[in-house]
This record gives structure tokens, C-alpha cells and sequence, in this order.
């Protein structure tokens, strides 16, 4: 008889899912397991992957995206093994997981669910290990921040049990769903999945169920998982915050009556409001502070040398000088900024600066322009003179806000350490550096055993890293077994490292919330897949048509077809084009754009050794790039697209 059935439900995460995979085939040597994968039409190849490198797990190929309860039971119906494992595809198990877990369920026939010690990312530990049950006390701690500063004490820190020890095993109510081992003898006492939750609270609504029933969930420290949460949900967004708080308030719905149902419901449609204003808050506070604190400092300043040169020279201003003729200096170098986005990360000296001199120029075509106003020759060259020192000392502290350091254009020295086996030595340099491309300054190498190539051993790593200083760890999958990576990155986690993985013989690398992929790999993390990003583009072309249109009857002469070139304008303009698209029809895994006046093509000269521009270009993406692209091509507009 089968002794576990795995029971993976993806969707979009092609990559983990294969580490994943890739581990859980590590664990299940002297268990008879089975491994079930049931894909919730992912668009990423991860149907294809499953298929053609794990061909022994079973795959159920959902048309739709059908929720994670429902997927699940789906495979729970037909899965054949004592017991079932509910587990995440962004997780890594140790070698030993499976066999510590079946032989603790064997052998505690009271056991109704097992989770065990989950590590983030990071190389801590995961505070969701474990849960009390809602409750509104819990609730008022989880949102007053109280459960993180009392995180021992029995009364405030119940929500994540905080003040239990991390590494004994002991009863609690509610294990998370990304790793939870359960007999199949429990399941059909219980039920299923309750299929009315569609994602999150599921597994707090099977845990209550388990104990109602009359069995203990386990909390089992005597093997650990990684877990990169937020990968398959997109924990850090409101989306997430969201969709949780509103599950969990389903289950009290569902669980809870009278006194014991109101006020923990309550706190939930708080926590939701709260969520979404203070999320709102955040994006237009961090959208508005920096052009705020720009325009506030270089009025300030300009309020000072206003004085100074009035005083020294005797010269009289109209009375609305001191006001508004400061302050549009001011919004006119905030422009300037705008125009080369700088009001965002990573912040480059060449463009700020290039936005000074945009701030000048444009000062001084409204004064010839308009001659009327009375502009101060001095004022003018003193405020772009103290433009540019501002705009780096304010992104210097933008960046130790965002970033906890103040170099001014954001570029820190980035140092990593590889640990892998001699063999590898050269594949990964490759991968790295020709393939990724990574930007890192390479330490050198760490191997599990002593060679004249490595810099030393696993065993002096605590030497190496106070001698070297790396910023990063990335191990390599062939050279250590999970087992010893977890271990290394939970001995390692205080001294504020990163960590990253490269599967066995990937050409790609792994870290928490994020996936390096080689030139020669479908690249799912693009930037113009992000919304913002694309919407950037959409501004980009509508502000440029605008400004290409309104000086078109000075400017014509440049175009090899005038007429051809206004009504791609307009069709810019009206939102039917852009200015620049792809080169190649793309795959249906490429951020979808509408036709280009033109193309990336123009781009080729620039990138020569580029495996694919259009790839190029949607991984790099920006305004800027956009931009370059349009100067290549203007004289050509209209002609291209035909």
C-alpha cells in the first residue's frame, strides 16, 4: 500500500514547482510514495514540464483556475496513500521530511493533522508554523502590532503562538496549508476541503474540523521545510491582505455564533478597511512625498537667494514673484524629474541630471515665450546650480529609507558566494555572468570538499564571511542536499544575508519573490507584465504624441512623410498604436502591445550579441528606452508600420 500521497497544486509557478519537484523526488527514497500535480491552467509551460521531466507524477490539467480547495480534492478523490500531504510548489522539503513525518503519524494515531518547522527565504523562521484559532483578542494583537512586541508572552502572542519554543514538538489549533500531512482515515471522518474557499482560511477551516472531531494538529520541529512564501500568492500585496482577511471572516461565518461570532468579525471587516486605506495612503504618500520634499527644498532655497539678491543688488521684483515665480522654478525642475522618472528606483546621476537641465530649458521657453514675466537671470542659474546637488542628497535619502543606505544613485557594491561542487565551477560562471548576466561582483567559490579553485570549505564559512563580507549565498542544488542548504541558511540568517538556489543543471536561479532566468529561457518575470509599468508606456505615448502634435507645424520637415507621420500621431495619440512594439509576433507568454509605429528592431545595431530584442525589451523596459528608441526612428515615423 501506497504510504503518502503528495498533492501539489500550481498555478504560474512553473519554476518552483520544478525545484520542488526536484526535492520531493529526494524524499521519497524508502517510502512508497505517489506525487500528485494539479495545475490550475497555468500559462507559463508548467502542464509542458511536468510532463516532460517528471513523467512519473500524476497530473490533473485543470482548463480553469479552480481555487485551491477544489483542486486539491480533486487529487484527494483519487489519491490511493494512507496519508496525504497538502504541500505548496514554492517549498523545498529535506530528504528526511517524508520518512520523519509518515513514522509520526504511524506512531500517534491521535494526530489529526502534522505541519512542520517552516524557514522563509530568508533563512528564518516562519512565524505561520503555526496559529491559535480567530479569535478577537488574537485579531486585535495580530492588528495593534502587539503579537510583535510582547512576542513571548501567553497574552499577547497567540495569534502565531510566538511563545511556544520553536524546537519542540506540541499541540496546536491551526498548521498552514502549505505544508500539512494528514491520514487518510482523518479526511474521511472529516470531509474534504470545504470548496466554498476559494483561496486562504481552508486550512484553518480543516484544522477546526480536525479538532472538533476530536483530534490533535501537531507542530513537528524535527524536520523543516523552506517555504518562499508569497511566490504562488503574492503575499507583500493588497490583493493578499484582501482576499485573507476576507476568507478568514468567511470562516468565522461559517464556525462562529453570537457573542463568539461578532466582535472577531468585526475586526476583520476593520482589518479589511484598514488594509485597503492604509494601503492607499502608502502609494499616493510614496507616489507624492519625493516631488513634494523637491519642490518644498528648492523653494526654500530659492526663497533664500531671492533675498540675498534683493538685498544685495536693489533690484525690485513684481509682488508675486516671491511666490509664484519661485515656485514655478521649482515645479519646473520637478518636471524635469518626471520626464526622465526620477522619482523611482534605481536613480542614476545622468539623469538627474539630464532633469536639471530639462528644469532650465524649460524655464527658460516659458520666458521667451512669454516675455512679459519677469525672470532673474541669477535666480534662474542659482536654483539649477542647487538643483542637482539637491535631487542626488533627496534620493540619497530616499534610498536609506527604501533601502537602509544612503549612496546617492542607489548602486551598492553587490558581492556574492557560490558553494558548489569543482564540476560545476565553470557552468555556473557561465550561467551567471554570460547567460543571467548577474550584477554582482564575484567572491569566488566555496566547495564541500577542499580544491585549489575554492576558497575553502562549507566548515570555514564563518571565517570566510567575516573575511570576504558577501552580500549573498547562492548554493548550487547538485553539490548540497536540502537538507544542508536549510541548514546553512538558518545558521547564517543573522548575518543578513540573501540567499538564492540553483536547481541541479538549471539555467536559472532561485531566491524568495524572485527568478533569474538565462537568454536561452522563457522569461515570465518581465517588466512589462507589471501593470505600472505598462501604464508608464501608455503615459509615455500620449504625452509624447501630444508634444510631437502641437510643434508638428514647425517641425514636419523632419519626417521622410509628413502626412503619414501626422496621422500615425493621431493614431498614437487616440490610443490605436504605440510608438514602439515588438520586432517579431510574440509568444503568447510575452506581454501582449499593440502595433508600433517602431519596432525594436532599430535596437539590434546597440544589442548585437542580444539573443532576442523584443525579449530584451520587455525584460528591461523604461520610459528611457522607449525614448532612445523614438530618436533612432523619428525622421522614419509612418513609413515603418507600412
Amino acid at each position: 500500500m501506497i504510504d503518502l500521497s503528495v498533492i501539489i497544486v500550481s498555478y504560474n509557478v512553473k519554476y518552483f514547482l520544478r525545484q520542488c519537484l526536484q526535492s520531493v523526488a529526494r524524499a521519497m527514497e524508502g517510502l512508497r510514495v505517489e506525487v500528485w500535480v494539479v495545475d490550475n491552467a497555468s500559462i507559463d509551460g508548467s502542464v509542458e514540464m511536468v510532463k516532460e521531466e517528471f513523467p512519473w507524477v500524476r497530473l490533473i490539467a485543470n482548463d480553469t483556475n479552480l481555487g485551491f480547495a477544489k483542486a486539491n480534492n480533486q487529487a484527494i478523490r483519487q489519491a490511493q496513500g494512507r496519508h496525504i500531504l497538502l504541500l505548496n510548489p514554492d517549498t523545498i522539503v529535506q530528504e528526511d521530511t517524508f520518512r520523519v513525518v509518515v513514522e509520526f503519524l504511524d506512531n500517534h494515531p491521535e494526530a489529526g493533522a502534522v505541519g512542520v518547522k517552516i524557514i522563509d527565504g530568508q533563512g528564518r523562521f516562519s512565524p505561520d508554523s503555526r496559529r491559535d484559532l480567530p479569535s478577537a483578542w488574537n485579531i486585535f494583537c495580530k492588528l495593534s502590532g502587539l503579537y510583535k512586541l510582547f512576542p513571548k508572552s501567553r497574552l499577547f502572542g497567540r495569534y502565531h503562538l510566538t511563545f511556544l519554543p520553536e524546537n519542540e514538538i506540541t499541540p496546536v489549533p491551526v498548521l498552514l496549508g502549505a505544508f500539512m500531512a494528514l491520514p487518510r482515515t482523518v479526511l474521511d471522518k472529516v470531509g474534504l476541503l470545504d470548496e466554498r474557499f476559494f483561496m486562504y482560511a481552508e486550512d484553518i477551516d480543516l484544522c477546526y474540523r480536525i479538532l472538533q472531531a476530536g483530534y490533535i494538529n501537531y507542530y513537528l520541529p524535527t524536520t523543516q521545510i523552506v517555504h518562499f512564501k508569497g511566490e504562488s500568492t503574492k503575499t507583500r500585496s493588497l490583493n493578499y491582505v484582501l482576499t485573507f482577511y476576507k476568507a478568514s471572516l468567511q470562516f468565522v461565518q461559517k464556525h462562529y455564533r453570537g457573542w463568539r461570532k461578532w466582535p472577531v468579525a468585526l475586526l476583520y471587516q476593520f482589518g479589511i478597511l484598514s488594509a485597503a486605506v492604509l494601503s492607499a495612503l502608502k502609494r499616493v504618500l510614496s507616489a507624492i512625498y519625493l516631488p513634494l520634499l523637491e519642490v518644498g527644498t528648492l523653494y526654500g532655497l530659492g526663497l533664500l537667494f531671492f533675498h540675498f539678491w534683493r538685498d544685495y543688488t536693489g533690484k525690485k521684483f513684481y509682488p508675486a514673484y516671491e511666490v509664484w515665480g519661485l515656485l514655478g522654478y521649482a515645479v519646473a525642475f520637478m518636471i524635469g524629474h518626471l520626464v526622465f522618472l526620477n522619482y523611482a528606483p534605481p536613480y542614476r546621476l545622468r539623469r538627474i541630471a539630464g532633469a536639471v537641465l530639462v528644469g532650465f530649458l524649460l524655464i527658460v521657453l516659458v520666458s521667451y515665450l512669454i516675455p512679459s514675466i519677469n525672470v532673474s537671470r541669477f535666480m534662474v542659474l542659482a536654483l539649477a546650480a542647487a538643483a542637482l546637488p539637491t535631487g542626488l542628497i533627496l534620493r540619497a535619502v530616499d534610498n536609506w529609507l527604501r533601502k537602509g543606505h544612503p549612496h546617492l544613485t542607489g548602486d551598492i557594491s553587490h558581492r556574492i558566494l557560490v558553494i558548489a561542487e569543482p564540476s560545476r565551477f565553470a557552468a555556473i560562471r557561465k550561467l551567471l555572468f554570460e547567460d543571467i548576466q548577474y550584477p554582482a561582483e564575484f567572491i569566488g567559490f566555496v566547495s564541500p570538499r577542499p580544491h585549489p579553485e575554492a576558497l575553502g570549505t562549507p566548515a570555514q564559512l564563518p571565517s570566510l564571511l567575516d573575511h570576504y563580507k558577501p552580500d549573498e549565498l547562492i548554493f548550487c542544488n547538485t553539490s548540497l542536499s536540502s537538507q544542508e542548504i536549510i541548514s546553512l541558511m538558518m545558521r547564517y540568517f543573522y548575518r543578513k544575508l540573501s540567499f538564492k538556489i540553483i536547481p541541479p543543471y538549471a539555467d536559472y536561479l532561485i531566491g524568495p519573490q524572485s527568478i533569474l532566468v538565462s537568454r536561452h529561457s522563457l522569461r515570465l518575470y518581465l517588466r512589462l507584465h507589471q501593470p505600472e509599468v505598462l501604464f508608464q508606456k501608455k503615459i509615455f505615448d500620449l504625452v509624447v504624441s501630444l508634444a510631437l502634435l502641437s510643434v508638428y507645424p514647425f517641425t514636419f520637415w523632419i519626417y521622410h512623410q509628413p502626412l503619414a507621420a501626422l496621422r500615425s500621431l493621431f493614431g498614437v495619440l487616440l490610443g490605436r498604436y504605440h510608438f514602439v512594439s515588438y520586432s517579431e509576433i510574440p509568444s503568447e507568454e510575452m506581454p501582449l502591445l499593440k502595433e508600433g509605429l517602431l519596432t525594436t528592431d532599430l535596437l539590434r545595431e546597440h544589442y548585437p550579441r542580444t539573443f532576442s530584442v523584443d525579449l530584451m525589451y520587455a525584460h528591461r523596459y523604461s520610459v528611457l528606452l522607449d525614448w532612445k528608441i523614438l530618436l533612432m526612428g523619428l525622421p522614419y515615423l509612418g513609413t515603418l508600420r507600412n
